[in-house]
């Protein structure tokens, strides 16, 4: 798909998709060399462990449920409607430490610095 077509998904179609972390599923919206967009979908406990994008700015804005993100060596505790910016390179992990799974809004767009 090029940058100047447009798509139209009605998103509640989309089958959710396993990802290679138990309790993580997710939802593909965009999926491009300078950027991607997905929804996840975290089971309650599960924990996608720390890592990083070294070329990449990573958001996440919570829809459902509860995210703690761990930042930098410090955690966060993240509610519907709120946001979280992620530099590139910094390290961090998700967590749903709620009884509900936590339905997010995940992007990352390409950090031209870094490349």
């Amino acid at each position: 798909m090029s940058a100047t077509e447009t798509t139209v998904e009605n998103v509640a179609d989309l089958a959710w998709e396993p990802t290679s972390v138990a309790g993580y599923e997710q939802k593909w919206l965009v999926k491009r060399d300078g950027g991607t967009y997905k929804l996840i979908r975290i089971q309650p406990g599960a924990r996608f462990p720390l890592h990083r994008h070294p070329d990449r700015t990573e958001y996440a804005y919570v829809l459902e449920g509860v995210l703690e993100a761990t930042i930098e060596g410090r955690t966060f505790r993240i509610a519907p409607h709120g946001f979280a910016e992620i530099p590139a390179g910094v390290e961090h992990g998700l967590y749903n430490p709620g009884p509900a799974p936590t339905i997010a809004q995940v992007g990352a767009i390409k950090d031209h610095a870094a490349s």
